[in-house]
């Protein structure tokens, strides 16, 4: 009888052991997600900033950005007061292969920024995607040093992929919160039907950029902008930054419009 009940307590502890054995190798497959409600019960996205490099009152809070569709184009020779640069091809783990041209133009400038596109295939957990386009971004950074303390905007439109909200949530939520935890700020740009559409409209606790789309000249383009820096935009926000589309002497480029204080949205060139 005592063999018996000696057996039957080792099999149970046997298998107690791989319950808990399993329970923590599926945890670091599919790590659980951070999920943050806001006061109205809509998931926020938000990380943890790191120290903001302060940037100069008067600034020009006019600038441009530029990617991988501008490799071939002529950029503008009079600088403004910033130029933001895509790092990526379009895709996460994509290369913009004019990037260094880009960005010693970019630097011409009084303050730079980047940013990098983001996506969730779904192909696997949306936490460690997340990771991993953070660690392919972080590498990326570092070959082209561009320091901690330069802002990283995170392109968030519908021409990637995407899995479902509760996923592009989970994905956006890690990317910021690996950047920020390695010194870089994070902000978030998106055309509003675009953020409705993937993440169900989630608020945000990171600044936003606003993308307004095309305008038939440049005055038209600034006057609209300075009227969205007033109005609530996206992630239950009102824009730090709005962008529209213009076209000058043939060349037709992204222009941008700071709202207010451009501390952690830009940060200085030198």
């Amino acid at each position: 009888m005592r063999r018996v009940f000696g057996f039957l307590v080792t099999a149970g502890a046997l298998v107690l052991a791989g319950l808990v054995g399993y329970s923590l190798v599926s945890s670091w497959l599919n790590p659980a997600p951070l999920t943050i409600e806001s006061v109205d019960g809509r998931p926020l996205i938000t990380a943890m900033q790191p120290e903001l490099i302060s940037v100069p009152a008067t600034l020009d809070n006019s600038g441009y950005d530029v990617s991988y569709p501008q490799c071939k184009s002529e950029l503008p020779t009079k600088p403004v007061g910033f130029a933001i640069v895509g790092l990526n091809g379009g895709k996460p783990f994509t290369k913009n292969k004019c990037f260094a041209s880009q960005w010693d133009w970019a630097l011409s400038h009084d303050a730079v920024a980047v940013y990098i596109n983001t996506a969730d295939p779904g192909d696997e957990s949306a936490v460690r995607y997340g990771k991993k386009i953070a660690k392919d971004s972080l590498k990326r950074l570092a070959k082209f040093k561009i320091d901690p303390g330069t802002p990283i905007w995170l392109d968030v439109e519908t021409h990637n992929t995407w899995s479902g909200a509760e996923r592009a949530i989970q994905v956006l939520t890690e990317l910021a919160i690996e950047l920020t935890a390695a010194g870089y700020p994070v902000g978030i740009y998106a055309p509003p039907v675009h953020w409705f559409e993937i993440t169900g409209n989630a608020n945000l606790g990171l600044p936003i950029w606003l993308a307004l789309g095309p305008y038939p000249d440049v005055p038209s383009g600034v006057a609209a902008a300075k009227a969205a820096c007033s109005q609530s935009a996206f992630g239950g926000k009102t824009p730090d930054m709005v962008q529209f589309v213009a076209t000058v002497d043939g060349i037709t480029l992204d222009r941008n419009l700071i709202c207010g204080n451009a501390t952690g949205l830009v940060a200085p060139a030198n």
